[in-house]
């Protein structure tokens, strides 16, 4: 039965991906652990989005911008609600999320 339904699930690369051994620990490169990145304060991430934002197109770059006023509209929204209406919002998302389930 997996043989037919990974054919109309899967394309030609997964099911080979599926066929082929997983590779033993001997067979990765050992790789160095990357720097640990220091904390940055909230004004240079921000000026540093800023700078890769002049790279997108104008349009994109205005969208990025008026998704994130609303995402900062919304959690200020979130932070003024109390523990106990926090709770039922929480409830109320997982039953739209998992159908009544919980």
């Amino acid at each position: 039965m997996f043989g037919w339904l990974s054919r109309l699930v899967l394309d030609k690369r997964a099911r080979e991906a599926l066929k082929r051994p997983a590779p033993g620990p001997s067979v990765r490169p050992q790789v160095a652990a990357a720097p640990k990145r220091k904390e940055r304060d909230p004004a240079t991430a921000l000026a540093e989005a800023e700078e890769r934002m002049k790279r997108l197109p104008p349009e994109k770059a205005q969208l990025i911008r008026s998704a994130m006023l609303v995402h900062r509209a919304r959690q200020g929204v979130l932070a003024e609600l109390s523990d106990e209406e926090r709770e039922k919002l929480n409830k109320v998302a997982l039953k739209a999320l998992l159908g009544g389930g919980a």
